[in-house]
């Protein structure tokens, strides 16, 4: 009967870690959404007239901007800077 109870309660001491373990993990995730959903930005004005794979480069520069990410910011705008090197892209507005 001892030996019933004790691995009943390290079962349940398991299962309870487990849990607050996943609810904190998941926990965490979702107030990383909030802070990303939250930040109020105008909304995306890119370059006119370019493919749209350095587009997008752009627009990873807004949204690192927009989110307050600055050193995720300073190397992409760096990386842009060298395709517009390159490449002769026209500015991206965020990467002043």
């Amino acid at each position: 009967m001892k030996k019933t109870n004790r691995l009943l309660v390290v079962l349940f001491a398991v299962f309870t870690v487990c849990f607050y373990s996943c609810e904190e993990l998941f926990g965490i995730e979702e107030e990383e959404d909030a802070i990303i959903n939250s930040t109020v930005c105008n909304g995306y004005v890119g370059p006119s007239n370019i493919d749209q794979q350095y587009d997008y480069q752009c627009q990873a520069a807004y949204a690192y901007k927009c989110n307050g990410e600055e050193d995720a910011l300073r190397k992409q705008c760096a990386y842009y800077k060298e395709l517009q090197r390159q490449l002769d892209l026209p500015d991206c507005d965020y990467c002043d």
